[in-house]
């Protein structure tokens, strides 16, 4: 059976946007050897990826090529008027469980789940993540969205896995308990 991952990168204090939803700092990351830390080969093992519409936008706004092309995309918002306007993407305000439910049951590929901050706790309120893969970059940002806005729920998580690269970079798996 498919996973439901959140794949993400985060900063040292637990940032994953700045305060206006920008990613402007993973490119300040000298990486002059262009390692992808480990993103290939995780998406090759993706056949959906979620996300809620403020992802969305901000993905769009980076003024490339749909990056999922190939895959499912849910855009997760409560906004029913919203239409994405990126191949095989499909807007949804479906109950979380059921949505989750029903993809494991026909996807043979993981689910990625791309952010944001809200859709993750919801995520993990809802019992729905399977595995985190946090991407550690060596920056603090001090303000900025955090990666666990308002979870109350305790979860516990086991690490299954290290990665270390030569930018400071540091992949850390956990699956949960």
């Amino acid at each position: 059976m498919c996973k439901t991952t959140l794949y993400i990168a985060t900063t040292l204090d637990g940032k994953i946007a700045r305060k206006d939803g920008s990613l402007d700092w993973l490119n300040a990351l000298p990486n002059p050897n262009q390692i992808d830390h480990g993103y290939g080969e995780f998406l090759n093992g993706v056949g959906t990826t979620i996300m809620g519409r403020n992802t969305y936008e901000e993905i769009i706004g980076f003024g490339v090529d749909w990056p999922y092309i190939g895959k499912t995309s849910y855009v997760v918002t409560n906004n029913k008027d919203f239409k994405p306007s990126t191949p095989e993407t499909l807007a949804t305000s479906e109950n979380l469980t059921d949505l989750i439910n029903e993809l494991k049951k026909k996807s043979e590929k993981d689910i990625w789940l791309i952010g944001g901050g809200q859709l993750i706790a919801a995520f993990l309120e809802k019992d729905l993540l399977d595995r985190m893969i946090l991407t550690l970059i060596p920056n603090t940002l001090g303000e900025g969205i955090p990666l666990f806005p308002e979870i109350r729920k305790e979860v516990l998580w086991t690490l299954t896995k290290v990665e270390q690269f030569e930018t400071g970079v540091v992949n850390l798996t956990y699956d949960r308990k």
